[in-house]
């Protein structure tokens, strides 16, 4: 399909146009569709283009099926030839033909043709930018990173971090970026579907920090161990992995295309897994708020009880995971480092815990689970020596901030 960028510019397959008095044809089915590409080469298609157009002719830049290459160079012919910048020409480019699908590296090439000087940074502080920060874990690092650090939360309307790669690339560059901290999961993070959605969202991201040598800090979970079925498991970094859900395989795979890319391309790269998180503005884990729930009632509590006991989770203040990844981030640790309570407890003592500081009238009861359950408390030796970091609020503290807001909430 021709797609008319100007009334004599336009990008194409190679098939869909034919030479004429009036119309030049530019083949760049020669360039590959990745990095790589020769300069040369690539200035001097632009200056073809650049050539017919000021002897009145209109031309049309084509390669295999007009998407990625022919897109790009055209992005490098409308910048000379309106002398606007390269990221102002890339917009127009995506908004007259609709294509999402450029590959950044091969822009990248035509942009170094194009402009040779980087602007110089207006000061020293550390630019991050922070996907999903209209999420629970988003927020709170935003909250308090934009005390030291300049901080950029681009929602889903401005970038789609599935489709709009190109647009996350000019994003980066306009502002000049530095880290970026990815949290963002589609909003429904546990179906097969998610999971190639979720991949798709770090490919997009990992491609991003590599062609702006950006570093990136990633929060994979305690997930990609809950295959393991035992009473009790103390889980170091150097612990093989066993994912036992679809986001559990989720996160390992992301972690290992991470991996992937600091093998092949040399991405600084900081993998923390966490310990389930909880606190006030947040849903999750949704069995507390439920027992809240059922406690400010007086209504029955029910747990659930496996083959090998009640379920024993590390629980995480999410205060304390956004300190740690404060410290990280300040002292720019590389690796794969885990970020827990240190400690374990049951749902039937967050239960009791919760009965006896509302004093409700609430009794607690449970459903007999045919299956096992993973208990998971994750080592942070690692985090203490190297970042010196340790949580600070207890189980008890969190829940009683949780309960106060609850109660709060219904006043």
């Amino acid at each position: 399909m021709v797609k008319w960028i100007r009334k004599d510019l336009c990008t194409s397959s190679f098939s869909e146009v034919t030479e004429s008095k009036d119309l030049h044809i530019i083949d760049v089915r020669d360039l590959v569709d990745k990095r790589g590409n020769s300069r040369n080469i690539i200035r001097t298609k632009i200056n073809d283009a650049l050539n017919s157009l000021k002897m009145g002719k209109k031309v049309a830049i084509c390669c295999d099926y007009g998407i990625s290459r022919s897109n790009s160079i055209a992005a490098g012919v409308l910048a000379l030839s309106e002398e606007i910048s390269m990221n102002d020409a890339i917009r127009t480019v995506l908004k007259k033909t609709g294509e999402k699908s450029i590959k950044i590296d091969v822009l990248s090439t035509v942009i170094g043709v194009i402009e040779k000087k980087k602007l110089k940074k207006k000061n020293n502080r550390l630019r991050v930018v922070i996907t999903g920060s209209t999420g629970f874990l988003g927020k709170k690092i935003m909250s308090e990173f934009k005390k030291e650090f300049e901080i950029f939360t681009p929602n889903r309307n401005q970038i789609d971090l599935i489709n709009d790669i190109v647009d996350l690339d000019l994003f980066v560059k306009d502002n000049q970026i530095d880290l970026i901290i990815h949290t963002a999961n589609p909003r429904i993070y546990s179906t097969n579907q998610s999971m190639g959605n979720s991949l798709i969202m770090l490919k997009n991201v990992l491609d991003v920090c590599v062609e702006n040598k950006l570093s990136l800090i990633y929060l994979s979970g305690w997930e990609i161990y809950s295959g393991y079925k035992k009473n009790k498991m103390i889980i170091k970094e150097n612990t093989i992995p066993n994912p036992g859900s679809t986001y559990g395989y989720t996160k390992f795979l992301s972690e290992s295309l991470i991996k992937m890319y600091h093998k092949n391309f040399k991405l600084k790269y900081t993998i923390i897994r966490s310990s389930p998180i909880y606190g006030i503005d947040g849903d999750k884990p949704k069995f507390i708020w439920n027992f809240l729930e059922k406690a400010v009632k007086n209504e029955n509590i029910l747990t659930h009880k496996y083959h090998n006991g009640y379920p024993k989770l590390d629980l995480l203040y999410v205060d304390d995971l956004v300190s740690a990844i404060k410290e990280i981030v300040k002292k720019r640790i590389n690796g794969s480092i885990n970020i827990g309570s240190g400690t374990s407890i049951s749902t039937k003592e967050v239960a009791e815990k919760i009965v006896k500081k509302m004093r409700s009238k609430s009794k607690i009861e449970h459903v007999e689970i045919d299956d096992s359950v993973s208990n998971i408390i994750l080592n942070t030796n690692l985090a203490k020596k190297i970042i010196r970091w340790e949580p600070k609020v207890s189980i008890d503290d969190g829940l009683q901030l949780m309960i106060n807001t609850k109660l709060d909430n219904i006043k």
